[in-house]
């Protein structure tokens, strides 16, 4: 038998434990090996001098602070197990691109229509209804507040543009660069 049989199943055989032809090897050996034999005195020295000392006395919190501390380390020792793994970095990841791929899904896999609307240039003004006053009857109108359909409403600049903004800002670009448009 080697040192490290030895010292696997000393507890066996300071116990009484050990089968008879261990123990039997554990004595050859502890004849021969000077380091053993010291093991054996450093353990069975140190055995008696703790059934000597004299027994402690314990508080009434004791127990239940003992049984605090041994749930805590059992907590400790859960948490390093799991946290050593990378299941939780792991799972938050996978959690993470389920979420970007339901988010982006509806884009990645629509072939949805791009509607491009030209733009609507009005260069006339508007048709405007006659104003009836607050007080009169329907389709009845007082001269007074009859408009000038045929007077010009305006001095032959565009009233209304429609342009993709885009458009807009390209050109407010490029007069910006001119130096037409002050920022």
């Amino acid at each position: 038998m080697n040192c490290t049989e030895v010292v696997a199943r000393f507890s066996e055989y300071v116990d009484g434990t050990a089968s008879p032809t261990d123990a039997a090897s554990i004595d050859r050996h502890l004849e021969t090996c000077g380091t053993c034999r010291r093991y054996r005195n450093v353990l069975v020295h140190g055995t008696e001098l703790l059934r000597h000392l004299p027994e402690p006395e314990l508080g009434e919190d004791f127990e239940p602070r003992l049984q605090h501390r041994l749930f805590h380390v059992d907590d400790e020792r859960v948490l390093q197990d799991h946290s050593a793994s990378g299941a939780s970095a792991m799972t938050v990841l996978g959690i993470a691109l389920l979420l970007t791929a339901v988010a982006w899904s509806p884009t990645l896999f629509s072939g949805a229509p791009v509607v491009e609307l030209a733009p609507i240039v009005v260069d006339q003004a508007p048709r405007r209804s006659p104003v009836r006053p607050a007080g009169s009857l329907p389709g009845v109108f007082s001269s007074k507040s009859e408009p000038d359909l045929n007077a010009p409403l305006w001095d032959g600049q565009l009233l209304y543009e429609y342009t993709p903004l885009s458009q807009r800002y390209e050109r407010r670009a490029r007069l910006r660069s001119a130096g037409a448009i002050d920022r």
